[in-house]
């Protein structure tokens, strides 16, 4: 394929290109080794593998509920995220979901159907992936009702870098929501001090569901602020707390070590936002409904940029913290 190919979705299920490329071996390493990168494409899914692993794969079949990354994973075959965990089969690994629009629930699932009370549409994808396996990803969605009109419209457009010397990467997240009708409300699962609220309130939004089988790990925020595995459930986790950024790290079960960072765009509204944390899941996001519901105004809209971050080796605060800064000044769409 040329220097920029556009797939239409559906596509026939084909290899969309071969290339060998040199990495370093570590960061810091002198030593080199090389290592076949190639595109692996079907009409719902498109995958950039490393040898017979899968570096980052993207599924937006028409069947499937929402968009969402799976597998995201360190250069040396390691999964960081977890698909349709039996806990909660509607969380996507690396996805993007509201969770309730004008009071429709768009978040769950049914355990029996796989369908959610609102109807998130993939109504059309194109893709484009590059010789430098760089990739992007332009898609218009519509949320609905079942069987009523659209009452929101987004316009998703993701960026996937090509991998780096160290083979991590990233992907750059951008949504344009426009309420189509009349205003949209929306709105996450009230906080405990809230009428009828939970301890669970607060999420929505961009997400990473992430493999239980990671030993070791530590979430770190912008703020300076820790939690590791080792510390217990008794230590407080940075749940509810604003900062920048969040990384997740820690060692697969083959050794390798690496991990997952969420960065939000300072031209974000509520930038920065709270953040919801889980560290028994392990799942994390920057919960911009977290305190309280957001209005958008018919035919208004509300944009969004995320970048995450795969990395390998542990996340260090001054390290991401650039890579943050980078992000905050890279223009928009």
């Amino acid at each position: 394929m040329g220097e920029r190919g556009i797939i239409s979705a559906p596509v026939a299920a084909t290899v969309l290109a071969l290339a060998i490329i040199t990495w370093g071996a570590t960061a810091s390493a002198a030593a080199t080794e090389t290592i076949d990168l190639r595109w692996a494409g079907t009409d719902s899914s498109l995958a950039l593998k490393r040898g017979d692993s899968v570096l980052w794969q993207y599924h937006y079949g028409a069947d499937e509920p929402k968009p969402h990354f799976h597998p995201l994973a360190l250069p040396g075959g390691t999964v960081l995220t977890d698909l349709r965990p039996q806990d909660h089969p509607w969380h996507l690994a690396g996805w993007f979901s509201w969770k309730y629009i004008n009071g429709i629930n768009y978040w769950e699932t049914d355990r029996k159907t796989g369908k959610g009370a609102g109807q998130t549409e993939i109504a059309d994808v194109k893709v484009a992936t590059r010789k430098d396996f760089s990739a992007t990803f332009a898609l218009a969605l519509r949320y609905q009702p079942w069987g009523k009109p659209t009452v929101l419209a987004e316009k998703r457009s993701i960026r996937v870098s090509p991998p780096r010397a160290d083979g991590g990467y990233h992907i750059d997240w951008t949504g344009t929501f426009t309420a189509t009708g009349a205003d949209v409300v929306l709105d996450r699962t009230p906080l405990p001090h809230e009428k009828g609220g939970k301890g669970y309130g607060g999420y929505a939004g961009l997400s990473l569901r992430l493999a239980k089988e990671t030993r070791g790990w530590t979430f770190l925020d912008s703020e300076g602020r820790q939690y590791r595995q080792k510390m217990g459930k008794q230590a407080k986790i940075m749940h509810g707390l604003a900062a920048r950024w969040i990384d997740y790290s820690g060692t697969g079960t083959d050794g390798e070590a690496g991990g997952a960072a969420i960065f939000d765009h300072p031209e974000n509204l509520r930038h920065p936002p709270k953040w919801y944390a889980n560290a028994g899941m392990p799942y994390f996001s920057p919960a911009f409904l977290f305190d309280r519901p957001h209005t958008i105004p018919a035919g208004k809209s509300l944009t969004l940029r995320y970048r995450i971050l795969v990395h390998p080796g542990p996340g260090r605060k001054e390290t991401l913290e650039k890579q943050w800064q980078e992000f905050a000044k890279a223009a928009g769409d």
